[in-house]
């Protein structure tokens, strides 16, 4: 299998301060990711005035402001996201962003993204779906996010992706729960093997918001070929996001969790790898003299024994051993021969 895509989401957690964006950027490179994804948005077009808060936007920033005041402190200039961009690409890392906007869409397509992300929140905004799936970009990647959707709803929006040309091996959706940070209880990582037996003909990832990395990892065996995880430099900073983000140090036991994992799956046949097949001597028994016996002593539970190392007669033929007579003098712990029995393979 490939390597699953490692995205860290930066989302707004930069709090607009283009020094601390581009020091996360930094960050993200060391811990390991693929890629680091923005959210690029005009919150006046995001977000009408009279919108509420969510319940854990109040939770961590208080309720002094509405959802619009506190989201036009959080916007990225476009012309400091196209700096990122460039910082990000020096670094050898993908770089992408979710557009929230019209505005923001054609902004992103002037850039030619190739990965365009469809959060939970837009996954039945028609007019929004329709413009990303019509853009003329050449090997264009939509990757939908499904927090809070149904199958129906689901199906829904890839119908609308599909009927307006995308194809179905360039999109990915993603399990994800839209709630920050999600409980355990309720990350239900074995809907991701109902979304591969729903959708087979698309790739599916994991939109993770729980506390941590355990989950992440966690959800690497289901076959995810696509993790995003938030990201922050401090879980205390001012803002929505930061309080559901894994720390640098989280990052990067996240990346080294995911590779170590995909290497750990191997094989659904048990084998004998090649790394263990060494020490099969020095585990396994053999058929051993137990004190010294003399050529033409028959073999009993007296004179023989099992022993490392495991090179000799099995002792899976121990019975067949007892009562055979010594065909040479044997000395205490020396393995034993036998015309009739082969020494095991190692």
């Amino acid at each position: 299998m490939s390597e699953i895509y490692i995205v860290a989401e930066i989302g707004c957690n930069h709090n607009g301060d283009f020094k601390l964006a581009k020091k996360m950027v930094n960050e993200a490179k060391k811990a390991g990711v693929n890629a680091v994804k923005f959210q690029t948005f005009k919150a006046d077009q995001l977000i009408s005035k009279f919108a509420p808060k969510a319940e854990y936007q109040i939770k961590v920033t208080g309720n002094t402001e509405s959802q619009l005041e506190m989201t036009r402190k959080l916007e990225l200039p476009y012309d400091e996201f196209i700096k990122l961009e460039e910082y990000a690409k020096e670094l050898g890392l993908d770089v992408f962003s979710t557009p929230f906007d019209f505005d923001s869409i054609d902004f992103l397509a002037s850039r030619q993204q190739k990965i365009w992300k469809i959060p939970s929140g837009e996954l039945l905004n028609l007019p929004y779906l329709e413009k990303i799936a019509r853009l003329p970009i050449e090997d264009k990647e939509i990757v939908l996010s499904t927090g809070m959707a149904t199958v129906e709803e689901i199906k829904m929006a890839l119908s609308v992706l599909t009927t307006n040309g995308m194809r179905s091996e360039k999109i990915t959706i993603l399990h994800c729960n839209t709630e920050y940070p999600t409980p355990f209880e309720d990350v239900n990582l074995n809907s991701i093997a109902g979304l591969k037996k729903q959708f087979s003909s698309y790739k599916i990832g994991f939109s993770d918001h729980s506390p941590g990395y355990f989950a992440g990892i966690a959800a690497v065996p289901y076959g995810i070929t696509f993790i995003e995880k938030h990201f922050t430099l401090d879980k205390n900073f001012e803002g929505p996001d930061h309080k559901a983000s894994v720390t640098p140090e989280e990052l990067q036991l996240l990346c080294e969790g995911i590779r170590a994992v995909e290497k750990s799956l191997g094989s659904i046949e048990k084998i004998v790898t090649n790394s263990e097949r060494k020490n099969k001597i020095v585990a396994r028994k053999s058929i051993v003299a137990k004190r010294n016996i003399q050529k033409g002593e028959v073999f009993t539970v007296e004179n023989i024994t099992t022993k490392r190392p495991g090179n000799g007669i099995s002792p899976m033929s121990w019975y067949e051993v007892l009562g055979k007579v010594a065909e040479n003098d044997f000395e205490a712990d020396q393995l034993i021969a036998h015309a009739g029995f082969k020494e095991q393979e190692v």
